[in-house]
């Protein structure tokens, strides 16, 4: 995660960026439905607005424009099909909302920022007609700038001048924004959430992602942008059918893109209205043909980005900062849309409703930073439990109180015995299984499990036995809670805790015991190759325990 400063700046940018996403879900849909105009410059609007208004909150430098990146990522997930136009703007935006308070500060600079993003959202507009229908929309709109002069009984003028004053009004609507958030966020105590929010589970992946496929989608789209008219009509027809088809075939967002009539006779409509006004249909189908395969390639485009390896590039690039933070803007989502007034409601009270979900921001992070999971796993005599131990006495000569339990293992002439539970917090010890048929009725494997060692371990790991810890310390958790066994009991009080929980898991059922547990590892650490400093210094490092216990 970078510095310690970094990571509590990450996660206050992942809850910012969960209201913002929240705002884009639910005031989104509410503007598409009731066909409301310039609903993207709305949008844009109570983006800033909430820039605003978690600056004023949390005045920090850096945090504005990672929250545009974090909010731009979690829009990657929308079951829209087209999302690089406003992955790119919200990004933008929360760049230029930065840029304006590092150039003035204080309110002046909100002001400053707010009318760089909404003015942004005008440039991006522009491209984005360049970059869809190619340099004939310039034609068009200085043809249809001269015939509306003409109509109005205007003389000539330049073509700059109206894009000049519809940029100053985008402008000051941006500083009005801002000002509306920095109202937004001047009132009310933070309140608290009743408990964390479960982690989002995100869809999984349609099919095998293949560079080879992603290749070939950047490389055809180029070329088609680089052809132009170059190519027959009939030929660029056929290949953007043949394209398309392929496109839907493999990828659902282009099949579900295609679906919607509304969206390509838009596109349509308006390339022959371009035709008309340059007086050259073919020019319009042209500008048809561009945008079909620009919009179909951006959506094949988006899903093939899902890809592992790139992630995994990404991850590594970043550090690893950036995705555990959408981790924690995904987990905060359900319970902050939850929170989200109705769209209707958004849209004629903005500043008052922007109030009424910041004012749960605090209490969000809160429960971000309090829940923290790190997973130690390996295979079976890897040291996993070597590794805790040696995690547990760490923390204790830093002065802080490790609790839970830790499975301490038994030899027999060179074979595993069995295994006792030690209460790290009490300090004692009682055998948990053993080879031996003796013990329980509980059995897993080569082990059976004594009743008086399940039920000391689920002592150990109760609330009363586990208030005043620093961190809690689950070893281990594999096939009897997977069945509801074991320590399995224990985890629903466990995924309350505001400390950081250290669970030992075999590595081949790792993804399964997180998931049956529901826990979102903020770090998995492999016995043998963590050693067990590392460990240490990402527990003891700042975030990683609540304010409260520090």
């Amino acid at each position: 995660m970078g510095s310690s400063g970094n990571a509590g700046l990450w996660r206050k940018a992942a809850v910012l960026g969960s209201l913002w996403a929240a705002s884009e879900i639910v005031l989104g849909s509410f503007l598409h439905n009731a066909r409301v105009p310039f609903s993207g410059e709305f949008l844009t609007a109570i983006g800033i607005a909430l820039l605003a208004a978690g600056r004023r909150l949390w005045p920090e430098r850096g945090l504005l424009w990672r929250t545009g990146l974090v909010c731009a990522a979690m829009k990657s997930v929308s079951p829209s099909a087209v999302i690089f136009g406003p992955m790119a703007a919200i990004a933008a935006e929360g760049l230029m909302m930065e840029a304006g308070t590092a150039l003035a500060g204080g309110a002046a600079g909100a002001l400053l920022g707010g009318g760089l993003a909404m003015g942004w959202a005008l440039v991006q507009k522009i491209g984005t007609m360049l970059l869809f229908y190619g340099p004939d929309a310039v034609a068009v709109y200085s043809r249809g700038l001269e015939k509306l002069r003409a109509l109005c009984g205007l003389g000539a003028g330049g073509v700059y001048a109206p894009l000049l004053a519809l940029g100053a009004v985008y402008f000051a609507a941006g500083a009005a924004a801002a000002a509306a958030g920095l109202r937004a966020g001047g009132g009310g105590a933070g309140l608290r959430p009743s408990a964390p929010a479960v982690p989002a589970r995100r869809p999984a992946a349609h099919r095998d992602h293949s560079l080879a496929a992603l290749a070939a989608s950047l490389v055809f789209l180029v070329a088609v942008m680089a052809a132009g008219r170059a190519l027959p009509a009939g030929r660029l027809a056929a290949a953007a059918a043949v394209y398309g088809a392929l496109c839907a075939a493999f990828y659902p967002r282009v099949r579900a893109l295609l679906r919607r009539p509304g969206v390509w006779t838009g596109v349509l409509g308006v390339s022959l209205l371009a035709g008309l006004i340059l007086g050259a249909p073919k020019a319009g189908l042209y500008m048809a043909l561009r945008a079909f395969v620009l919009t179909i390639g951006f959506a094949a485009i988006g899903e093939e980005l899902l890809n592992p390896r790139i992630r995994g590039f990404l991850e590594r690039f970043f550090g690893g900062a950036f995705f555990e933070t959408l981790e924690f803007a995904f987990s905060a989502l359900p319970g902050v849309l939850a929170a989200f007034p109705p769209g209707r409601e958004l849209a004629r009270r903005p500043v008052a409703s922007l109030r009424s979900v910041l004012a749960l921001a605090p209490g969000w992070l809160e429960a971000l930073e309090g829940r923290r999971v790190f997973v130690i796993t390996g295979g079976h005599g890897s040291g996993k439990s070597r590794l805790a131990a040696a995690l547990a006495d760490g923390l204790r000569r830093a002065g802080k109180r490790p609790a839970g339990i830790i499975s301490e293992g038994l030899w027999k002439d060179g074979e595993r015995e069995g295994f006792d539970v030690a209460d790290l917090a009490a300090g004692t010890r009682a055998p948990l299984c053993r080879r031996a048929p003796v013990g329980g009725a509980v059995s897993t494997g080569r082990f059976n499990f004594y009743d008086e060692g399940l039920a000391a371990g689920l002592r150990a790991l109760a609330p009363e036995a586990l208030a005043g810890a620093d961190a809690v310390f689950v070893d281990e958790a594999g096939w009897l809670e997977l069945e509801g066994k074991g320590w399995a009991p224990a985890f629903e009080g466990l995924r309350a805790l505001k400390v950081p929980l250290v669970v030992v898991v075999r590595d081949y059922l790792t993804e399964r015991v997180c998931a049956a547990l529901e826990l979102a590892p903020a770090a998995v650490w492999e016995a043998g190759k963590t050693s067990s400093e590392e460990a240490l210094a990402a527990l003891l490092r700042e975030g990683a325990f609540s304010p409260a216990r520090r």
